[in-house]
């Protein structure tokens, strides 16, 4: 049984990366082209393109090496919540030491660990949330997260989380602005 076959033309470094790569696999040029094709096509079929799909990928992927996991939001934001109000100051030390751990994390990635937890906050805010980091005029940052589902536990907390980040970082806090479902705040380099 014959296949029909279909020439395409490619550029040259690409056709060479793709005959390493099939080598690498033990396959054939014509599967591993095929291969890719099959999976183009897939992506475009949930409306996405191939390099968004690996890109989604590679953030899962740096989630899991950043110790995050994936929860049901709500279920999460309910549970903080009820936890929060049956010890406040317990759950408060435990969210603020976390985020000063993290805030050593990120400052040991990178030169200041800024740009890195903005990256990282990304991808702890896949689902309704939305996260921002504002470089202001001399050494200020402004915070701001919107969740429509936050609990007013998991607002404390979770700013708390961002205070000891950016206390990690070398920034004093501000202004601090907690209401519902909106978190924002101001940071100062100290010194």
């Amino acid at each position: 049984m014959s296949t029909q076959r279909k020439m395409m033309a490619a550029d040259a470094k690409l056709a060479n990366k793709i005959v390493e790569l099939a080598k690498r696999r033990d396959s054939t040029v014509f599967k591993t082209v095929n291969d890719i094709l099959e999976e183009a096509l897939r992506a475009d079929q949930m409306g996405l393109s191939l390099s968004e799909v690996v890109d989604e990928r590679e953030t899962f992927e740096k989630a899991k090496k950043m110790g995050f996991t994936f929860t049901i939001e709500k279920l999460l934001y309910d549970v903080v919540d009820l936890a929060y109000s049956k010890n406040k100051k317990g759950i408060s030390e435990m969210w603020l030491d976390t985020g000063r751990w993290y805030g050593k994390y990120f400052s040991n990635r990178s030169n200041d660990g800024i740009d890195t937890f903005a990256e990282a906050m990304d991808l702890m805010t896949i689902g309704n949330s939305v996260f921002n980091i504002e470089k202001t005029r001399g050494d200020g940052i402004r915070v701001s997260c919107v969740g429509e589902s936050f609990t007013p536990g998991f607002i404390e907390v979770y700013s708390l989380f961002m205070e000891g980040v950016f206390e990690a970082f070398g920034m004093n806090l501000e202004e601090k602005e907690n209401s519902e479902g909106i978190i924002r705040l101001r940071f100062k380099r100290s010194g």
